[in-house]
């Protein structure tokens, strides 16, 4: 979170994910002698957030910082979402993102940006910027910040019970027959953006071909392979650990902010299932989650489940069927949905992050298929 090389009187706080002064003395004695983002950093521990944010902003008036200002930035960044400024924040977030050259600033800006979505409470949108973080530091970075990453993740994914199954099997019959799943979005694999976003997810199971794939998900195949979304959805179903489940398409890349609106419909309303319904009036049965064990007893009601449409799984289950204005469940089953897709992230609004963190600009990270 600092400069320091090591950390003296702080640690995370895994119940928060913020910083906290273990040691004030000693922290107070290393305010003596510590300049720049160091003595802000401090200033926060010691909870002088008035003088942090005042000498953030002085740092970042500095000529002195304008030919590299990116620890200025985000260092101020804490402070603001800190003392609850969450836009101010991510404008600044941004801005350190533009000048973070390297893996490790990168992995340090995700991270960082990560930390503010979470205590605004937004864990879904939180969760896939740590496990970026991660990804970019496991076997480059030092040994403590993957621990950070790790325990990030670890802890959101402890506050959020559900798993996920994310079908990946589908012939592609509108590409030609290729392989959707691995179509380009934003030059990283459909599937990718969909496993990115079931980051809260406690296990997730692709049900497809192997394939090389980011979050190193756990795969399998149903039986008979190509034998249609139901059979699909049984075969994934012996890994299930969780009393939720989210049911997801390999096409529905930005998914993730609605996660929580439909985990919710299941608690608020004691549903036993919801799905996303746009603005058409259809529904997205592949955009939706269950209560695992209403999904065992639709799939045994079904009994064989080979070519049985998806649909045939919610006859009689208590559906909230959430409106999808911001057409998250979008997905992108032809050539002009995946192009209308792309453009939805090229005309993002430059100080608002993307809508799929994949999409950030110069992402020193490469598709690992």
């Amino acid at each position: 979170m600092n400069t320091m090389a090591a950390r003296r009187g702080w640690e995370i706080d895994l119940s928060t994910l913020r910083p906290v002064a273990t040691d004030s003395a000693a922290l107070q004695a290393e305010l003596g002698s510590a300049r720049g983002e160091d003595r802000v950093f401090l200033l926060r521990l010691l909870g002088r957030l008035d003088e942090a944010f005042a000498e953030g902003d002085a740092l970042l008036a500095d000529p002195a910082t304008k030919s590299d200002p990116w620890l200025a930035l985000l260092t101020h960044a804490d402070t603001c979402w800190l003392l609850g400024e969450f836009a101010a924040a991510e404008d600044l977030q941004l801005q350190a993102w533009h000048h973070a050259r390297g893996r490790d600033r990168q992995a340090s800006t995700l991270q960082h940006i990560g930390y503010r979505l979470a205590n605004f409470g937004d864990l879904d949108a939180a969760a896939p910027y740590f496990e970026l973080a991660l990804t970019m530091r496991r076997g480059f970075a030092d040994p403590e910040a993957v621990a950070e990453s790790e325990q990030a993740c670890t802890r959101l994914r402890e506050l959020v019970h559900y798993d996920a199954i994310v079908l990946a099997g589908g012939s592609g019959e509108r590409f030609g027959r290729r392989d959707k799943p691995s179509l380009r979005l934003a030059d990283w694999p459909l599937l990718d953006h969909v496993l990115l976003a079931a980051s809260t997810a406690r296990t997730r199971i692709v049900v497809g071909p192997d394939r090389i794939a980011l979050t190193d998900p756990v795969f399998c195949r149903e039986d008979p392979p190509g034998s249609g979304p139901v059979a699909a959805i049984a075969a994934a179903m012996d890994r299930l650990t969780q009393p939720l489940v989210a049911v997801l398409a390999a096409d529905v890349p930005f998914i993730g902010p609605g996660l929580d609106e439909l985990r919710t419909a299941m608690v608020v309303d004691a549903n036993d299932a919801a799905a996303y319904v746009d603005t058409t009036g259809r529904v997205n049965y592949l955009a939706a989650v269950w209560r695992v064990p209403v999904l065992r007893a639709a799939l045994a009601r079904i009994g064989d489940p080979t070519g049985a449409p998806v649909r045939a799984l919610y006859d009689g289950i208590r559906t909230a069927k959430i409106p999808d204005f911001d057409a998250l469940s979008a997905d992108c089953d032809t050539p002009n949905d995946l192009a209308v897709a792309q453009q939805r992230i090229t005309r993002r609004i430059r100080d608002r992050l993307p809508v799929t963190p994949l999409a950030l600009p110069r992402l020193e990270l490469h598709a690992p298929s």
